[in-house]
């Protein structure tokens, strides 16, 4: 399909109404020529992928029929519609063949308003709560910072409701003013200060200063290195316990931006350090911090030994490396633990 029916004031989408959708009779024959050709990975830019559910669920259940080791589908889906009949195709899908992009952008109703951006909250968290402990699919949820009436207050208080419902990737993205978007009609009511350059990202507003979207920039940089990445599936949890995900973060940052300066080109054990140091400085054990890092390094296939730092804490079975072979993004965050397991401590 081509076309968005939402009216998100930020985005180019809510320009191109309305949602035009291609032949069923037209596509599927196109799929299975490209499957028969060797493709594997599709990856389906349609605004609003469930939009339609007999059209995505015709479109999975073509996949599924056609299933191969190795097929990989991407979907960008509306949060609040996952109704019975399409949730019984994805259940049937094997972990990790799946990946949805869900926009969920603000937790805020004020902000939502704002930005005439319609989503049912208690039926998004109901849904991702669903796929994250009923199915395998790897959930990819976007969050954007500088919303017009949204404060770092506000903005943390949605990380953390978001983290809770445990998407394996938490995108923190900075809002960029699109040309031709309409999100400029508040630019007096919040001030709005934007960059003159490309990608014209908002650089303060009335409710979010300067330097608070400053440190949400450097903060995007090391939550995408630490919790998207993979490589600290097991131990990133620990960072926070039974504390606020986005403060605790937020403390990391500022320790690897001190340490490691902007967040670009860090080396991996480096970072692997910085977050044993901080660990051990929140009241983490040190054999515990080490033996969950090294789990998380070695879990991608890695064959070194374990650096001084945490070989000094681990028992000398553990210190070597497992497995040869480095596994994706996606595989290492296949062993993330369900919500209900993620959230007792």
């Amino acid at each position: 399909s081509r076309g968005c029916p939402y009216t998100c004031e930020f985005c180019l989408s809510s320009l191109d109404i309305p949602v035009r959708a291609f032949s069923l009779e037209v596509l599927l024959p196109a799929f299975g020529d490209l499957l028969e050709r060797g493709a594997r990975r599709f990856k389906f830019v349609d605004r609003t992928f469930n939009l339609n559910i007999r059209v995505s669920r015709a479109i999975m259940e073509f996949f599924l029929d056609r299933w191969q080791p190795g097929l990989f589908l991407h979907f960008e889906m509306i949060p609040d519609r996952l109704p019975a009949d399409l949730r019984e195709v994805i259940r049937q899908f094997p972990p990790g063949a799946l990946q949805f992009e869900v926009g969920v952008q603000t937790f805020d109703p004020g902000v939502a308003v704002n930005i005439s951006r319609r989503n049912d909250l208690t039926k998004l968290e109901e849904n991702l709560r669903y796929l994250r402990t009923e199915t395998g699919v790897h959930i990819h949820a976007d969050l954007i910072a500088g919303l017009p009436g949204e404060t770092l207050e506000s903005f943390a208080r949605g990380f953390d409701r978001l983290v809770a419902m445990g998407p394996q990737e938490i995108q923190v993205g900075i809002l960029k003013r699109l040309r031709g978007t309409p999100i400029v009609r508040h630019d007096a009511a919040y001030t709005m200060r934007y960059a003159v350059h490309p990608p014209y990202e908002v650089l303060e507003t009335n409710a979010m200063t300067f330097a608070e979207l400053n440190a949400l920039r450097r903060f995007a940089k090391v939550w995408d290195l630490v919790g998207n990445s993979g490589n600290f599936v097991e131990s990133t949890p620990l960072l926070w316990r039974e504390g606020s995900p986005f403060h605790a973060l937020m403390a990391l940052t500022d320790l690897v931006h001190t340490r490691c300066g902007t967040g670009d080109g860090i080396a991996l054990l480096r970072l692997v350090e910085a977050v044993f140091d901080f660990l051990k400085a929140h009241g983490v054990p040190a054999a515990q911090a080490a033996a969950a890092l090294w789990r998380d390094y070695t879990r991608a296939g890695r064959t070194e030994r374990a650096p001084g730092f945490l070989a000094a804490h681990l028992p000398v079975s553990e210190k070597a490396a497992g497995a040869a072979r480095v596994r994706s993004r996606q595989e290492r965050r296949a062993a993330m633990p369900v919500v209900g397991e993620r959230n007792r401590g």
